[in-house]
C-alpha cells in the first residue's frame, strides 16, 4: 500500500479487512514507512477470532476481596496439542533436530507458561494481588485460585491457510478455566473449603482470511509481512514475541479470560469500574 493510501481503496484486501475486523486503528495524517508498516500488519492479522463461552458462576455476590489470587500451571498434555499437519514439518523437524514429539512437548511447555504468567500479569493490571503457584501450593482462607486446561492446541495446517485460506487449515487453542474462592463468604464464615466461582471456556484460532490461490496479488503484501510486523512491534514498543503462534493464541486468551474475569470482578467491588472490560462472546 502506498503511503496516504486508504484501506478502503484496496478491492480484495481492503474489503477483507474492514470486514474481519471490529477495529482498524488508523492515526489521521501518518504517512511514510509507519503507516505503510501499521496496514501490512492489521492485514496479516486480520480475522483472527478469540471469544469466551460463558458456563457456570456462582449465584453468591459481595464475597469478601482476596488477600491473594493463586494462578496454577494450566494443565496440558501431548495429546491435546498436535503439530503442524503440512508436509514440510518433517523436514523442519530434521533440520532442527527434533521429533514430533519434542515439538508437540516444546509447544505444551510454551502454552502452559504464557498463560500462567499472562493471566498473573492481566489480574495484576486490574489491581488484584495475583501470583503464580506451583502445583504443591494450599490455598489459605481468604484467597482465589484459578486453574484451567488446554482441551486443544492445533497447530492446523500452515500450508492450506496460505494458499487456500477461508478458515481451511485453521489452527486453534481451546482452554477451560475455574476460579475457586476459599472463606470468601461472610454468611458462611465457617465455610473455609473451596467454593467454585466462575468456570468459562476460551476460544482463540486464526481465522478466516482468503489464501493467495484467491487473492493473488496479495502474494507480496504477505511476502513482507514477516519483516513488516516486526518493524511495527519495534515502533509501537512493548509488544511481547513469542516463540509459535501457539503462544500467542494462548496470550490472545487469556487477554479474553482476564477480561471475562474483570466483569466478575467488578460485581464483586474487587476493582475499580474503570477496570472492568467486557469479553467478547461468540
Amino acid at each position: 500500500m502506498r503511503p496516504g493510501q486508504s484501506i478502503q481503496t484496496q478491492s480484495m484486501q481492503g474489503a477483507w479487512i474492514l470486514t474481519c475486523t471490529k477495529t482498524i486503528g488508523w492515526m489521521q495524517g501518518s504517512k511514510g514507512i509507519v503507516a505503510a508498516l501499521f496496514s501490512t500488519a492489521v492485514f496479516l492479522t486480520a480475522c483472527a477470532r478469540t471469544v469466551v463461552q460463558e458456563g457456570y458462576e456462582s449465584a453468591t455476590i459481595q464475597l469478601d476481596r482476596p488477600s491473594r489470587i493463586l494462578v496454577y500451571d494450566f494443565a496440558v498434555t501431548r495429546e491435546q496439542v498436535k503439530e503442524n499437519e503440512g508436509l514440510l514439518q518433517g523436514t523442519i523437524n530434521d533440520v532442527e533436530g527434533t521429533t514430533t514429539y519434542q515439538h508437540e512437548g516444546e509447544i505444551a511447555s510454551e502454552v502452559r507458561q504464557v498463560a500462567a504468567e499472562e493471566m498473573v500479569k492481566g489480574i495484576q493490571n486490574l489491581g488484584l494481588p495475583a501470583e503464580r503457584a506451583p502445583a504443591y501450593a494450599s490455598v489459605p482462607a481468604g484467597a482465589v485460585a484459578i486453574t484451567g486446561q488446554f482441551l486443544n492446541v492445533d497447530e492446523g495446517n500452515k500450508a492450506r491457510r496460505l494458499v487456500i485460506g477461508f478458515g481451511s487449515g485453521k489452527s486453534r487453542v481451546d482452554i477451560r478455566i475455574q476460579m475457586f474462592g476459599y472463606g470468601l463468604d461472610r454468611s458462611h464464615s465457617s465455610d473455609v473449603g473451596p467454593r467454585k466461582l466462575v468456570e468459562f471456556d476460551t476460544h482463540a484460532d486464526s481465522g478466516s482470511m482468503p489464501g493467495a490461490a484467491v487473492t493473488a496479488g496479495a502474494g507480496a503484501a504477505a511476502g513482507a509481512g514477516a519483516a513488516a510486523v516486526v518493524g511495527v512491534n519495534a515502533a509501537v514498543g512493548g509488544v511481547k514475541v513469542y516463540r509459535s503462534a501457539m503462544g500467542s493464541m494462548t496470550a490472545r486468551s487469556v487477554e479474553e479470560a482476564v477480561d471475562y474475569l474483570s466483569e466478575f470482578f467488578g460485581r464483586q467491588g474487587w476493582i475499580r469500574p474503570d477496570k472492568v472490560k467486557s469479553a467478547d462472546r461468540p
